[in-house]
């Protein structure tokens, strides 16, 4: 049952969300990291699908990276039906995983710390 459409954030939040950014930005360099950063908030305002989104990320994101870096934006999202379009779409990877209290996306790494609101 979903109990909520807000993410009760993950451990260690605001050091993930920095270190997903700098990732990022080393990935595509200061000019694209604008124009995908754009294509992030794009999908969070739901102006483009998921599928387009990760259209767009497997342009900009090397193979090399891309899993990794998918998987952690999909933690990250404040918004549990984005991650759960993102999670479906890119195929369920099995090292995240939605909770079966809240279906809020996560590590498999973060299940033991996560507590549902």
């Amino acid at each position: 049952a979903v109990v909520s459409t807000q993410s009760t954030g993950v451990p260690d939040m605001n050091n993930r969300n920095n270190a997903l950014k700098e990732a990022l930005q080393r990935e595509l360099g200061a000019s694209v990291f604008v124009m995908y950063h754009e294509a992030v908030l794009a999908f969070s305002r739901n102006q483009i699908d998921s599928k387009h989104f990760l259209q767009i990320s497997k342009k900009y994101i090397s193979p090399m990276s891309y899993s990794s870096l998918m998987t952690e934006l999909v933690t990250l999202l404040p918004n549990i039906q984005k991650q759960h379009e993102l999670y479906r779409d890119l195929g369920r990877p099995g090292d995240i995983l939605p909770c079966c209290n809240c279906n809020q996306i996560m590590r498999t790494s973060d299940a033991k710390s996560h507590t549902c609101s």
